[in-house]
């Protein structure tokens, strides 16, 4: 089984999208069953495994290399996409606005919540400290790919973790339309200065991943597509469907979400 990171814009709809579209019903964008807590843990997987017993693939924000997901699935292979500390934030904090979470010229407030601090170490390690992160990465993370180079890192995973060779989307989901806000802060060198200071340790993480980590991956690599180009995926033609992204959705939202819901119903009485 492979398990998914997903830390928040990092192209992790994108890749939940190709993975229904692989997996079909055998793919979970998962919840925790309780409600509580923000780790999926081992008796969250073994749950769902009852009702879904051809399971292969997960992914969620909820899905963490630190939790102790082995025990329900020894042979678990966690995989995650890192992007640029700068533009992950700026984009996080323009998403926010966009769907009215936050106001429109709160930056200064937003930039120095814990919750939008070094996201991608807290996602990795669950606090923000650099070293701990790059020892998940090296000791339990099976395949980091980055943002940057997604096409080749789509080519790399498929290597890495044993895939079929599917065939990378046209069109990156859940891209931002209106960028004038990123611009903005771009633009802004007190901004930046705000930016930098609240991801220096995923900075780290992502120097070390570019130096260390991705290097080694192009070398282990041993059937890469020839035609992976290292560029992000952004045509101008829209996704791509087939039935068992449509399976998918059908047991997501008549098996397993409901499941959950009558699950935690009767937990809470």
């Amino acid at each position: 089984m492979i398990a998914l990171i997903h830390i928040k814009k990092t192209a992790g709809k994108t890749l939940k999208h190709i993975m229904r579209c692989e997996f079909g019903v055998a793919h979970c964008d998962v919840k925790r069953w309780r409600g509580k807590g923000d780790v999926f843990d081992a008796a969250d997987l073994r749950r769902l495994k009852r009702i879904n017993p051809r399971l292969a693939s997960i992914a969620g924000h909820s899905v963490r290399s630190t939790s102790d997901l082995d025990a329900a699935e020894p042979d678990l292979r966690f995989y995650t996409f890192l992007r640029d500390a700068e533009k992950r934030c700026i984009s996080e904090y323009q998403y926010s606005v966009a769907q009215g979470r936050w106001p429109e010229g709160s930056f200064d407030r937003w930039v120095t919540d814990a919750r939008y601090r070094n996201v991608q170490t807290q996602s990795l390690a669950g606090c923000e400290d650099a070293d701990a992160a790059i020892d998940q990465i090296e000791r339990r993370i099976a395949f980091v790919g980055l943002m940057e180079h997604f096409d080749e890192s789509l080519a790399l995973m498929q290597a890495h973790l044993d895939l079929p060779r599917f065939t990378p989307l046209l069109r990156r989901v859940n891209a931002a339309r209106d960028n004038r806000l990123r611009d903005a802060l771009l633009a802004d060198e007190r901004a930046m200065t705000h930016v930098r200071g609240a991801n220096r340790e995923d900075a780290r993480v992502l120097d070390y991943v570019r130096r260390e980590v991705y290097p080694r991956q192009q070398r282990q690599a041993n059937r890469v597509s020839a035609g992976a180009s290292g560029a992000a995926s952004a045509g101008a033609a829209g996704r791509q469907f087939n039935a068992r992204f449509f399976a998918n959705g059908l047991h997501r939202y008549m098996v397993y979400k409901p499941a959950v819901a009558a699950y935690r119903l009767f937990a809470s009485r």
